[in-house]
């Protein structure tokens, strides 16, 4: 019992801390300008993607990360960017070289430029690599972003149908038995692939310098404030059925934006955690090579 409240004042104490360096980074001016970028930077990632999915023959499966998209957000979310997104998906071809394409990537970049910059301020800018390097770590983010996106969602398509092929041999039995283990599995499909995606970006912009960074506990965060809020605030938007009276023909785009705020949110308290867990890991580790370090040097003294 007593290892137990151990445990959970460790863990209190770092969390604490979290947020202390959150107020004190400007946790909430970096959501905001992560929620802007983010925003700006999301059609020239669709349009990448699409162009990419298209050069690959794989434009049904580019068309599929885009539904997923639109899962994933609140209903009032989608409704905002489906026309836009349908015009994108409609003059997007399959060229990648050309100067638009080249453009959209450098766009998309700089979504991911705003959340290395939120790590940076977490684990402290001593740890920042040199400036023409995080940016072609960006591209190359934004391209292997897409190329994954594609892959992963003809593993999903392709799922179904192995499963059928590989059982086919078997008893009706196993094959029902298993279609409806697939059905339960797909229910974590959504949740897995976004775990996946955002500890992707915490380990990818993480600075290297930082000697055995934790990613785990900010992805976790990092994901309920996501799904939370992609639940919440439709419940929210339900019943404050005055925010189009507020707000006009804007309403749309405020509720977009507010939508991508909250998720920042808590992407920056993510990139907070990890860089408090690791530090109390590393301060732990110091203090354990302090002690055996006195001991040591009291056994020397004894000997004497």
């Amino acid at each position: 019992m007593a290892i137990g409240m151990e445990i959970l004042k460790k863990h209190f104490k770092i969390f604490k801390y979290a947020i202390s360096q959150y107020f004190d980074n400007g946790g909430m001016a970096a959501a905001g300008n992560m929620a802007f970028l983010a925003m700006l930077s999301m059609f020239p990632f669709i349009i990448f993607l699409i162009a990419v999915s298209g050069f690959l023959g794989q434009t049904e499966r580019g068309l599929e990360v885009i539904n997923f998209m639109f899962e994933v957000l609140p209903p009032e979310v989608s409704t905002v960017i489906r026309g836009p997104v349908q015009g994108i998906i409609k003059n997007t071809g399959a060229e990648i070289l050309t100067g638009s394409i080249l453009f959209a990537i450098w766009g998309a970049a700089n979504g991911v430029e705003a959340a290395r910059g939120v790590i940076l301020k977490a684990f402290g800018r001593e740890h920042a690599p040199a400036i023409w390097l995080r940016r072609v770590e960006s591209l190359a983010v934004v391209i292997f972003g897409a190329v994954t996106l594609i892959l992963a969602m003809s593993i999903l398509v392709l799922g179904p149908a192995i499963f059928k092929a590989t059982t086919s041999l078997f008893p009706d039995i196993i094959n029902d038995g298993i279609d409806t283990l697939w059905s339960y599995l797909s229910i974590l499909v959504s949740p897995s692939i976004l775990l996946l995606g955002l500890f992707g970006v915490y380990l990818v912009l993480t600075p290297r310098r930082v000697n055995k960074p934790k990613r785990l506990p900010g992805t976790l965060l990092s994901l309920l404030f996501l799904l939370s809020t992609a639940k919440g605030l439709s419940v929210y938007l339900k019943y404050a059925d005055n925010y189009d009276v507020t707000y006009g023909s804007l309403a749309g785009v405020v509720i977009m934006q507010l939508f991508c705020f909250i998720v920042s949110i808590g992407f920056v308290m993510g990139a907070e955690l990890n860089a408090a867990y690791t530090y109390y890991r590393d301060k732990f580790e110091q203090g354990a090579i302090k002690g055996a370090q006195d001991l040591r040097e009291e056994d020397a003294t004894l000997d004497n």
